[in-house]
Order: structure tokens, then C-alpha cells, then sequence
């Protein structure tokens, strides 16, 4: 069994997704990101640690990297649409 780039889709593509979960997670929060932009910085680092330990459990290369960037595709098109939204005073 060889690594391939799993290791690299998981480094490169784990963080913007890490940050992108952390800042999902922290918007409902009163205060919205403002309030909580340290903390969710603060755990994007173990996440991103996890999501990197856990791309080399892909079965191929493609795979991770295919998952990862579609992962990160959907995060951030929500934080897109949530901008969009006059309602959410982003």
C-alpha cells in the first residue's frame, strides 16, 4: 500500500476546510464570526490535523483529493450563500 498524494490533498485541502467548518460552526453563535473568529481559529489547527491523518485512509489518491476538494466546493458555497443572505449580517 503506498501513500500516493493522499497526505498532500489532505495538507493542502485540509486547512481551507478545516477553517471553512470552524467558521460554519462559529456563525450561528450570538455575535456571529466576530465573537467567535479566535476560537474557531484556534480549533481549525486540531482539525485540520485530523482531516490530514484521516485523507490517507482514502482508498486512492484521486480519491482524496476528488472528496476533499468537493468538500471544500460545498463549505465554502455555503459560506457564499450565507453571505448572500441580507438577513444574516455577515
Amino acid at each position: 500500500m503506498t501513500l500516493g498524494t493522499k497526505w498532500l490533498a489532505g495538507a493542502l485541502l485540509g486547512l481551507p476546510l478545516a477553517m471553512a467548518l470552524c467558521t460554519l460552526a462559529v456563525l450561528p453563535l450570538p455575535g456571529g464570526w466576530k465573537s467567535g473568529a479566535v476560537v474557531a481559529i484556534v480549533v481549525s489547527l486540531p482539525l485540520w490535523v485530523a482531516i490530514f491523518c484521516g485523507s490517507v485512509m482514502f482508498r486512492t489518491s484521486r480519491a482524496a483529493w476528488l472528496w476533499l476538494a468537493l468538500a471544500n466546493a460545498v463549505c465554502y458555497g455555503a459560506l457564499w450563500a450565507l453571505r448572500s443572505v441580507p438577513a444574516a449580517g455577515l
